[in-house]
Parts: structure tokens; sequence; C-alpha cells
């Protein structure tokens, strides 16, 4: 009996970032009984064939021809994965025929890649299971998919720093402690990708966005007081001109915190001098 590819929790911006594809050989193909998966190189050396991912699902359209096929739209706090189901995923199909959008939503999927020539490759997932879910479950999802991806980018850039002088990287990880698929596709990544710590560093700092996404959305229920939130959310939105209002509405909202709440902060902040406003409707943290 075949063995099921590993389903890998995986944020939306390493697998969107990711176009390269590992085809199986022969010898592979024989020994797994005609099993031949393929795999999804991504820039931090994970060989990706299924993921796992919990997100909201915020649109959903049918865009078959001749028979139904469903598109939706599954954001996570780094950005949005992109799912098809038709006739092969039945299941999947019925559900998004009748889900209501937003929606909290779990999916275990194949990752399938679509190269135009020319242009980019698509990435998107075939849906083997999709649930409905609960906020609790995602923000369970994220912190764990963070640990793992802060895992591979530690890695990645111990692998970086030791063999930095060695012109054949991956004869030097040989005398690493590093697991043979993962020392695999880290080569396969430098190959590819020429992945170099710049990389690391952005996707190091999109991860720990993500997990500050969640602490503010459960802030918003009292365990953390909220003028601290909303001065945390200025000074992570403030590029040196200040903030826009309604954009830190905006943003509090997708956040899921309250805009009266926000309104309430931001006035505190104002009367406390922790922040102040260069022009109407620009609000300006003070460091």
């Amino acid at each position: 009996m075949v063995e099921r590819e590993i389903a890998h929790r995986i944020f939306a911006k390493e697998l969107n970032d990711s176009s390269s594809t590992i085809h199986s050989t022969i010898d592979e193909a024989i020994n797994s009984e005609g099993h031949t998966p393929n795999y999804l190189l991504t820039p931090v050396g994970t060989m990706v064939n299924r993921v796992f991912i919990v997100g909201v699902i915020t649109e959903v359209d049918n865009v078959g021809t001749d028979t139904d096929t469903w598109k939706a739209r599954v954001v996570d706090p780094s950005g949005a994965f992109t799912i098809y189901a038709g006739q092969y995923q039945l299941q999947a199909a019925i559900f998004l025929s009748s889900v209501e959008t937003p929606a909290f939503v779990s999916v275990v999927g194949k990752v399938r890649v679509y190269k135009p020539d020319p242009g980019s490759p698509i990435i998107s997932l075939r849906p083997e299971e999709i649930h409905l879910a609960d906020e609790g479950m995602r923000n369970c999802w994220v912190i764990d998919t963070a640990e793992l991806t802060l895992d591979r980018v530690d890695t990645f850039s111990k692998m970086l720093s030791l063999c930095e002088n060695d012109p054949n990287s991956c004869s030097c990880m040989e005398n690493m402690v590093i697991p043979s698929n993962l020392s695999e596709g880290i080569c396969l990544a430098i190959d590819n990708y020429g992945t170099d710590a710049d990389y690391l560093n952005e996707l190091r700092s999109v991860v720990k966005k993500c997990i500050v996404s969640i602490d503010l959305a459960s802030s918003a229920d009292g365990d953390k007081d909220l003028d601290v939130v909303v001065m945390e959310l200025l000074e992570e939105l403030d590029e040196g001109k200040g903030v826009e209002y309604m954009n830190l509405l905006s943003v509090a909202n997708s956040r899921n915190i309250n805009e009266k709440a926000v309104d309430s902060a931001v006035r505190s902040l104002l009367s406390k001098g922790q922040c102040y406003e260069p022009k109407i409707g620009i609000i300006k943290p003070i460091s």
C-alpha cells in the first residue's frame, strides 16, 4: 500500500512565491507501484505535494462552461490561496456551491501548477477535503504554520551562514545534522531560486506579522488593552508620514477589531499625547 504524501502546513506567501516543480523519476514510479507524485519546490526548500490550510473563504465563482467548476479564494494573514473544484472533487464542489462567504474553512488539497507560455506560473489547490472551521482553529493553524516555517527558515539560514565560504554548499551541508529531504530541498532551492538571506528575512517578517495579526484579533476580546493594540497597529502601518484614519479602520476591521472600539482608542491615545493629527484624517504615533 502506497502512503499518502504529507499535507504540509504552509502560508500562502511561501506557496505563491514558488515556481519550480520536481517530477518523479522512472525508478521512483516503479518502486511506488505507479504512484508518481510531483512536487512544487518552495524558495526555502519545502517539497510540497499536498497542503493543509485554514483561512477565510472570501470569494466563490462558478467558472465552468460545459460542467460546473468552482473557483474560490481562501485568505490567511500572509496572502491568498486559489482553489478549484470540479467533477473530480465532487464533495468540495458541492461545498463551494452552497457556502456563504465570508467563512472560516479548513482545506486539505493537492498543489497544482499551471505554466502559461509566456507568463508566471499559476499555483492552485485541488481540494480533497474542505470543511467549515472557526476562528480558534484558524489561529492555532497560524501559530503551528509559523513555527514550522520559521524552523525551515532558520535551518536554511544556518546552512548559508556555515557554508558561505564553500563553493559547493551542498557538500558542506553533508557534515551538518539536517534531514536528507530538507537538505535536498535547500540545495534545489539555491539552484532554482538563488534563495539568500534577504529572502529569508523577508519571509521571517511576513511570518511575524501573521502572528501579530492573531494577537491583535484576540486582543479585541479584552485580553490586551485596546489602546496598546491600536498604538501597535499605528506603528505597524506608519511609514513615516502617519496613517490615514480610514486605512486604520479598514485594517483593524480585517483583523476583527470593532470600528467603534478603534475610534475610542484613537481618542484616548490623542488625549494621552501618544499620537497626534498632523492634518485632518491622518494619525501619527509619537515614538
